[in-house]
């Protein structure tokens, strides 16, 4: 992300089904156009947020809105590793320190149908749910445990909405992930 917005795709609406059954909305659904940061957020750029909010550090940050793990895998509460782990996708934070994190952007979390929609593409199809091939690399990531180091953020491929790693590094931040459980 940037300060001038160089850090968002625009996204055009569309209409899109969904892969989950909501038991109040059949069919298909209208996307409304938004934009969406290029790439996940790097622990640099979320050490740089959680400087400005001395709240969100990890050492005075209320245990409501974080667990025991947060930021646990930084060296200090306001200040990521620096190298490589710098780049690398932040983890370990709140769904509350991800919307904060937002908020201070100007920004919201998409919705969990606004991710799915962005998700479904590979490098030049919009919607690619019906491939096979496309399917299944997407299933053996999510079902294998991470064990190596991760990449920096966005050295990914663009999808064809202009996203970077959307799979394969880490899972999403959702503005209503907790719609989604039962």
């Amino acid at each position: 992300w940037a300060a001038d917005g160089c850090g968002y795709a625009r996204i055009p609406g569309g209409d899109f089904v969904s892969a989950l059954n909501y038991e109040d909305v059949r069919g298909a659904q209208y996307i409304a156009p938004f934009e969406m940061m290029r790439a996940p957020v790097s622990n640099a750029e979320f050490a740089a947020f959680v400087r400005k909010h001395p709240a969100w550090q990890r050492d005075a940050v209320a245990p409501v809105f974080a667990d025991a793990g947060y930021l646990g895998h930084w060296p200090a509460p306001a200040r990521s590793a620096s190298g490589p782990q710098a780049a690398q996708p932040v983890t370990r934070v709140s769904w509350f320190a991800a919307t904060a994190f937002c908020e201070a952007q100007n920004a919201r979390l998409p919705r969990w149908i606004e991710w799915e929609y962005v998700a479904a593409a590979d490098l030049l199809r919009r919607d690619t749910r019906s491939d096979p091939a496309w399917r299944e690399r997407i299933l053996a990531w999510y079902s294998r445990p991470s064990s190596k180091m991760l990449p920096p953020a966005g050295a990914g491929d663009a999808n064809a909405f202009g996203l970077r790693d959307l799979h394969g590094l880490v899972w999403e931040w959702t503005e209503d992930y907790s719609a989604l459980l039962v």
